[in-house]
């Protein structure tokens, strides 16, 4: 037995446990624990660097004349109804029975509201979602996805492929970074360098910790590895 590598295997076990108590513990602003501070640390550094918005105006903009007619089928009235809502606003005639929407409209402009729409929820104003549309900012973005994902298999029967492809890269590019990082506050990573460098070589060296300590624990019982004894020639 190897009391000083058994002392060191014991100690850095005991610390590496005290460290994590305390990752759970709510400690780190706001009542958050370490792991959901690091969660929404690094949310934010992926909320920062996913602003197409602008991009995508200009796909938008690229569309503006192109007309287009569909038939498509929401999953319930209600949902049917919303839709009539954003495509109305964005300029769409809308002809609503029951659950089922015929929409004319002008392709370019529809895209241009729903980036509009994702970039205010994007930028945390969903209030204004709310006011314009009478229902939740989430929502309206998600009725977004939700009927031009239609519109788009619609277009695609139509073989109208390069519009039912600009609506894919949208709703890729615009809508669904709008409703998963809603709530997040977006942060380059420029500004946070530091943060992100120390929480990187804290993750490497926390998870060397709990090997070296397993290491020299066993080092001090005398089950670490040893020289295999040399092959004697009979």
């Amino acid at each position: 037995m190897n009391t000083k590598k058994l002392l060191l295997g014991t100690f850095l076990l005991i610390s590496f446990f005290v460290i994590l108590i305390l990752i759970f513990m709510p400690i780190f602003g706001n009542g958050k624990n370490g792991l959901e501070f690091s969660d929404d640390f690094f949310n934010s550094l992926s909320k920062g660097s996913s602003d197409y918005m602008d991009d995508m105006r200009k796909l938008s903009q690229g569309f503006v004349g192109t007309s287009f007619t569909v038939q498509i089928d929401m999953d319930t009235p209600t949902q049917a109804k919303r839709t009539e809502a954003l495509f109305s606003q964005a300029g769409a005639q809308v002809e609503v029975a029951g659950s089922t929407l015929k929409i004319n409209g002008d392709l370019g402009k529809v895209l241009l509201k729903s980036v509009d729409d994702s970039d205010l929820l994007f930028n945390n104003q969903g209030e204004k979602l709310q006011a314009a549309y009478n229902f939740g900012g989430r929502e309206v973005v998600r009725t977004w996805w939700d009927s031009l994902s239609r519109v788009d298999a619609a277009l695609t029967k139509q073989k109208a492929f390069k519009q039912a492809k600009a609506i894919s890269t949208v709703q890729a590019r615009s809508i669904e970074p709008a409703y998963n990082f809603y709530g997040i506050t977006a942060t380059s990573v420029s500004d946070r360098a530091g943060m992100l460098v120390f929480m990187l070589v804290f993750y490497v060296v926390y998870t060397l910790w709990f090997g070296y300590g397993i290491f020299e624990l066993f080092e001090g019982f005398g089950l670490g590895m040893g020289k295999p004894l040399a092959k004697k020639e009979v």
